[in-house]
């Protein structure tokens, strides 16, 4: 290909790209999914995903501890197995199989308990910083290590909680289970409870971790995303995660459920960012932003900026960013 039809060719694309750009520009149904899209990352976003999938992983051991110590302490031996292939069902990585033999120890509850809890709050603290991350809260406004640990234990003792009767929901509408006769109307109304609830512990986990004066109505539309996303995570998990392991397992043999477990643990973190992202994005008004030439746009500017300001490290610290006159329209 000679080098005028290179440019040529290179010309066209440019323009179809640019009329692109301009349709997405216009229409606020598309300028809001590419800022987001484009903040997301800007943002990194999937390193803060990595780090949030990195401490849940390290949290879901223990706490199968704690449940099988509470097994042997409250449930008879006869029963443990119906025990926990119901939870195998809700919970598709627990092989019934790998916890038979184990028994009521107080020390095993201590030390699952001590370690469940260090493990949480860490996921609990990653996912507040990942938060004031997305919405470029400067350094110097976020909070202190004690105030942040405070505040994981508020988050695991009320939206753990709910997470965990959210999960217990979904999988035990969607299991299939004769327990309950629910019928397709039970199911339906367990359907739309589960994602009900989904929806209000991201509203709560969007204005409790995050360190700016937010309302409700600023986080709904990140909740109803991230709720709707994490309730068919939820549903599908059986199907997902039981054929993604076996796959899994024929390559990496024992080492699969490691790198299964840290798959959904990141799937479900990029989910809970993006419905972040969202909220920044309509709250700050960082949209539509240029696919082509930033920063073009009043929002790419503003993002920009708000990149810059977040790096302030002290309150008396100020930033300033400047722009060509000619790059604004």
């Amino acid at each position: 290909m000679s080098e005028h039809n290179r440019e040529s060719l290179a010309g066209r694309a440019k323009a179809g790209l640019d009329r692109v750009d301009a349709v997405q520009q216009e229409h606020k149904s598309l300028s809001v999914p590419v800022a987001v899209v484009k903040k997301f990352l800007e943002d990194q976003s999937t390193n803060l995903a990595s780090m949030i999938a990195f401490w849940a992983f390290f949290s879901i051991f223990p706490l199968f501890l704690v449940l099988i110590t509470l097994l042997g302490f409250f449930v008879p031996d006869n029963l443990k197995t119906d025990v926990l292939g119901h939870v195998s069902q809700m919970l598709p990585l627990l092989d019934p199989s790998t916890m038979q033999g184990f028994g009521g120890s107080v020390w095993a509850l201590v030390l699952g308990l001590v370690t469940a809890l260090w493990s949480g709050i860490a996921v609990v603290r990653a996912t507040q910083t990942a938060f004031n991350s997305v919405w470029e809260l400067p350094f110097h406004a976020r909070p202190s290590l004690p105030e942040q640990i405070g505040r994981s234990l508020l988050v695991l003792v009320t939206i753990g909680l709910g997470l965990v009767v959210s999960t217990l929901i979904s999988g035990f509408v969607s299991s299939g289970t004769d327990l309950l006769n629910l019928g397709w109307l039970g199911r339906i109304l367990g359907y739309a409870v589960a994602i009900v609830l989904d929806i209000g512990l991201f509203v709560a986990a969007f204005r409790i971790l995050t360190d700016r004066d937010i309302s409700t109505r600023d986080v709904l539309p990140g909740a109803v995303l991230s709720g709707v996303l994490f309730w068919v995570l939820q549903t599908l998990s059986s199907l997902i995660i039981s054929r993604y392991l076996q796959n899994a397992q024929n390559t990496y043999g024992t080492f699969a459920t490691v790198i299964t477990l840290l798959w959904w643990f990141y799937l479900q973190s990029i989910i809970t960012l993006l419905g972040a992202q969202l909220n920044v994005v309509l709250k700050d008004r960082l949209h539509p932003r240029a696919l082509v030439g930033a920063p073009e746009t009043d929002a790419d500017h503003r993002a920009y900026e708000s990149y810059a300001e977040e790096r302030a490290y002290h309150e008396q610290e100020r930033v300033d960013t400047e722009f060509p006159p000619e790059q604004r329209r």
